[in-house]
C-alpha cells in the first residue's frame, strides 16, 4: 500500500519572524506512523509543506507522482479548517482513502464526518495499530471494511459507526525509530543567522501525561506515563548524533521527570557514554524538586525546561487539578535558578473562575519566580478537554467556524465561559502581564542573559 502522510499548515501564513528563525518543530507522530507502516512492508511519503515553504500545488504534484492508496491528515483544532480542505482536496484528486487523526478529530469524530464529506474514517487513539489493521484490510478493489479497524469512526450509510479503540501501546521499545529519513531535517534547525546552525530535532522518550488537568486535551496518547526504556532513548540519541549529527535535541514529552528513576537512569547512561550533547525539555516543578536529579541532569547536557505554573493562585490551581502548589513551584525555581539551569514559565489568563484578582496574583507570583522567561497565554478550552466538555459542548457540529479557537491569533476570539471576564478584558490583562513582568529591570536583565545562553527560549 503507498501511504502518504500530511502535517497542515496552520490557518494564517507563517509570521516571518518564525520562517527566519526556524521555530518548526519535525512531526514525529507521522514519523512514527511511517516507521511502523515501512516495517510492515508499505511506502510512505510525509508531507510537511509550511516548514519548508512548499507550495500545496507542489505538495499535490509530488503526492500525484506518488500514487497514494491512502491520505492521512492528522489535525489539532488551530489548524482543523486548513486539514479539512486537504482532506477534500485530496479525495477529489486522487479517489484514493482519506483518513483524518490527532487530537481535534479524536475529541469530534462524529462532526469531523459530517464537515468532511467523503472523508473515508476519522481514527481515534494511537494510530499505529488502526494504520497497519487498515493496510492489512486493504483490497484489490481499494476499499477497506472499517468495522475490523480499531479506533475507526465512520458512517454506514449516513449512520455514525464508532469502534473501540485499541489498547494503548504498553512497550514503546517495540516501536521501530521514527522514520526521519522521510523528512528534510535541516528544515527544523535553527537558523545560522541567529544561532550558528546548531543540529537539532525534537525527540519523544514517553507518551502520555499523568497530569489531570481540565485544560489539557491529552485525548490519543491517554493520561497514563508510557515510557521507551533508557536504553532505547539513549540508541536513539546515538544514532541520531552518528548520522545526522545532531547535537541538541528538544524533548517534547509532556514530563519528562514524570519517572524520576528513569530520567536519573537516561542521564547516568548520557554521561557514562560521554555524549556531548545539550537537551531541553518540559516539566513539572512536582517532579523537579530532587537536586540530585537536577544535577544529574545538568552533568547530561539539560540547559532548559519549561514549566507550566499555571497560576499564582492556589483556588484556581485546585480547581484545575494540576496536582502541585505554589510552594513546589518556588522550590522548585529556586534549586533550578542554584544550579544554573534555565527555566522558561507558562501562566494562562482566563482560568476556570479567574478574576482580576486572581489575574494580579498570578502576575506577582511571576515576577517572584524570577523566571529567565516567562509566556502570559490566554486559556482556550480545545475540544477534548474537561472545560470544553463543560462549557462549550453544543461546539461539537459540523456547522462550528474553528478558526474562532485558534490561540496563536486571538483576533478572531471565542467567547469565554469559563469565567465572567471578557475575552477583551483577559487580552487586556495579558498584555498588562506582559508590559509588568517585562518592564522589570531584574526581569529585563535575566531574559537577555537567557536569550545570549539559548535563543530558542523566545520559542518555546
Amino acid at each position: 500500500m503507498k501511504i502518504v502522510l500530511i502535517n497542515p499548515p496552520s490557518q494564517t501564513p507563517s509570521l516571518l519572524l518564525l520562517r527566519v528563525m526556524r521555530s518548526y518543530n519535525a512531526p514525529l507522530g507521522l514519523a512514527y506512523l511511517a516507521a511502523a507502516a515501512r516495517r510492515a512492508g508499505h511506502k510512505v511519503k510525509i508531507f510537511d509543506p509550511e516548514a519548508g515553504g512548499m507550495s500545496l500545488e507542489r505538495m499535490w504534484k509530488e503526492a500525484a507522482e506518488f500514487g497514494p492508496d491512502l491520505v492521512g491528515v492528522t489535525s489539532v483544532t488551530p489548524n482543523f479548517p486548513t486539514a479539512r480542505q486537504l482532506a477534500l482536496e485530496a479525495k477529489r484528486r486522487f479517489n484514493c482513502l482519506v483518513i483524518m487523526g490527532g487530537p481535534h478529530v479524536n475529541a469530534l469524530p462524529r462532526s469531523t464526518l459530517l464537515a468532511v464529506p467523503g472523508l473515508d474514517a476519522v481514527i481515534r487513539g494511537e494510530g499505529e495499530v488502526p494504520l497497519l489493521a487498515l493496510a492489512g484490510d486493504f483490497d484489490a478493489s481499494g476499499k477497506v471494511d472499517f468495522s475490523k479497524i480499531p479506533g475507526a469512526a465512520f458512517l454506514e450509510r449516513w449512520k455514525y459507526k464508532e469502534n473501540p479503540c485499541p489498547e494503548l501501546i504498553a512497550d514503546l521499545d517495540t516501536l521501530p525509530f521514527p522514520a526521519r529519513d522521510l523528512l528534510d531535517l535541516s528544515l527544523y534547525y535553527p537558523s545560522r543567522w541567529f544561532f550558528g546552525g546548531k543540529k537539532s530535532t525534537t525527540l519523544l522518550t514517553s507518551r502520555g501525561c499523568p497530569g489531570q488537568c481540565t485544560f489539557c486535551a491529552n485525548i490519543c496518547m491517554g493520561r497514563r506515563f508510557r515510557p521507551h526504556s533508557p536504553g532505547r532513548v539513549v540508541e536513539e540519541i546515538r544514532s541520531l548524533l552518528k548520522t545526522h549529527g545532531l547535537r541538541h535535541f528538544n524533548i517534547y514529552d509532556d514530563c519528562f521527570t514524570a519517572n524520576a528513576r528513569r530520567a536519573a537512569e537516561i542521564c547516568d547512561r548520557i554521561t557514562a557514554e560521554k555524549l556531548e550533547i545539550s537537551w531541553d525539555a518540559m516539566g513539572r516543578v512536582n517532579t523537579l524538586l530532587d537536586e540530585t536529579l537536577i544535577l544529574k541532569m545538568k552533568k547530561a547536557g539539560f540547559r532548559q525546561v519549561v514549566l507550566g505554573i499555571e497560576t499564582g493562585s492556589q483556588r484556581l490551581l485546585d480547581l484545575m487539578r494540576k496536582g502541585t502548589t505554589l510552594a513546589m513551584a518556588e522550590e522548585c525555581c529556586a534549586k533550578l535558578r542554584r544550579h544554573g539551569i534555565l527555566y522558561s514559565n507558562s501562566f494562562i489568563i482566563g482560568n476556570e473562575g479567574e478574576t482580576e484578582e486572581t489575574i494580579l496574583e498570578t502576575i506577582a507570583f511571576a515576577k517572584k519566580l524570577k523566571s529567565d522567561l516567562v509566556t502570559f497565554v490566554v486559556m482556550i478550552p480545545f475540544p477534548g478537554t474537561p472545560l470544553f466538555d463543560k462549557y462549550f459542548k453544543e461546539y461539537d457540529s459540523p456547522d462550528t467556524d474553528w478558526t474562532n479557537w485558534c490561540s496563536r491569533f486571538p483576533d478572531r476570539p471565542y467567547a469565554p465561559r469559563q469565567t465572567a471576564l471578557s475575552m477583551e478584558d483577559l487580552m487586556r490583562f495579558r498584555n498588562i502581564a506582559d508590559s509588568r513582568f517585562h518592564s522589570d529591570p531584574g526581569n529585563i536583565w535575566r531574559n537577555l542573559i537567557a536569550v545570549a545562553r539559548n535563543p530558542r527560549v523566545l520559542f518555546k
